[in-house]
């Protein structure tokens, strides 16, 4: 009786455990669903310093279900512009030329790629407006005040994709820059806690209207905060492997993997590299990756010797000119040590030729006086 009792208990319960676990399984892993729609939120001052020292259990949730590079390589700029515009054109600031808030990108972006599908995409920026130059034609920018917080940003951010339906939403935030300039690390780290909260909301709303698991989401900072120059870079959703990390990507390397997902070519000027090992490729797929792999490296390989010799070059130039530099100092100190020495030797020649005319005006005076005496004695016989 108790065996038969135990082998029912076993068999509830192996029933409950398999209910539990298919009803767990997302719909991702049960089917994989089109991509339908893009967010990029690019979080000003998130380095990976503050995404390990903080419980962002809303990141990692997004992990499990995608990818994650917690050491990816940021860019050392100085302006927040500069910053974004590298992120949605894959190009370094000397090749996108936006450096400031009165410059305009000057190579191909993400958002023409996007057009030239026939697509629309907004953009959300929670600086205040420091992003108005990714305004265009189509009138798809959308400020929030400089004041808002991430949790205020993301929601507006909500709020305008229920009603556009853009295939790409651009969203920037900046608590974690503003707290990083107060030099606060407890600060900070609330700060990056609170975004994670505010993350969890927007995910959990993206659920709700039956819109996650057909978006792709990545997450990260395109501009360095830490001396490590390290943030973490999360994407999940269709076209993506799941609960995998993956090593030196830079954030330059966020285009070419979203083209790559488009099945379309990269931007003009881009510098990244598809993060193939990111990517679901079956073989025949992972041989032509292989191939592209191989061809860029070579065509890196190329890029950087020629880069090498131009730096040469230019260090040759450089050693000449400071040579040539040299030499012209040396001759100027030369010509100066000639200059003062021709100067001494006037002064000498001078006080020599006083002396000599002091000599001759005393010699005088002495025969002025020794013929005055001779007159006088003279004229002095005949009185």
């Amino acid at each position: 009786m108790r065996r038969l009792f135990g082998g029912k208990c076993l068999i509830c319960f192996i029933i409950m455990f398999f209910l539990v676990w298919a009803g767990n399984i997302s719909p991702a892993a049960a089917e994989q669903r089109p991509l339908e729609q893009i967010f990029i939120i690019s979080v000003d001052g998130l380095n990976y310093e503050g995404f390990v020292s903080v419980p962002v259990n809303n990141m990692k949730h997004m992990v499990g279900e995608g990818v994650i590079d917690t050491k990816s390589m940021a860019l050392k700029v100085d302006t927040l512009e500069a910053a974004e515009a590298s992120l949605i054109t894959g190009a370094l600031p000397e090749d996108h030329r936006h450096v400031t808030v009165k410059n305009r990108i000057e190579t191909e972006s993400l958002f023409e790629i996007v057009r030239k599908l026939g697509k629309n995409y907004i953009v959300i920026d929670g600086s205040g407006g420091k992003l108005a130059s990714f305004e265009d034609r189509d009138k798809v920018y959308y400020s929030c005040e400089s004041a808002d917080s991430d949790e205020k940003v993301l929601e507006q951010a909500l709020a305008v994709f229920k009603k556009e339906k853009p295939f790409l939403t651009y969203i920037y935030l900046n608590d974690c820059r503003n707290a990083l300039l107060a030099l606060d690390d407890k600060a900070y780290y609330e700060t990056v806690r609170k975004f994670d909260l505010a993350l969890g909301t927007f995910v959990n709303s993206l659920r709700k209207e039956d819109n996650y698991y057909n978006s792709l989401i990545i997450v990260t900072s395109p501009r360095s905060s830490s001396p490590s120059n390290q943030v973490p870079l999360i994407m999940q959703g269709p076209g993506i492997k799941r609960n995998i990390s993956i090593t030196n990507t830079m954030i330059t390397d966020v285009v070419p993997t979203i083209c790559q997902l488009l099945k379309v070519d990269n931007p003009a000027g881009n510098r990244g590299i598809t993060a193939y090992n990111a990517l679901l490729l079956n073989p025949e797929e992972e041989q032509q990756v292989l191939l592209k792999w191989t061809e860029s490296l070579k065509s890196d390989r190329v890029a950087a010797w020629s880069k090498y010799f131009e730096l040469q070059d230019t260090l040759y130039q450089t050693i000449y000119q400071m040579t040539a530099i040299k030499e012209e100092k040396q001759s100027i100190f030369n010509f100066m040590g000639e200059k003062e020495e021709t100067i001494n030797k006037m002064k000498t020649q001078i006080k020599t030729e006083r002396y000599i005319y002091l000599a001759i005006f005393i010699l005088m005076l002495a025969v002025y006086g020794i013929e005055y005496k001779y007159l006088r004695k003279k004229f002095m016989l005949f009185k």
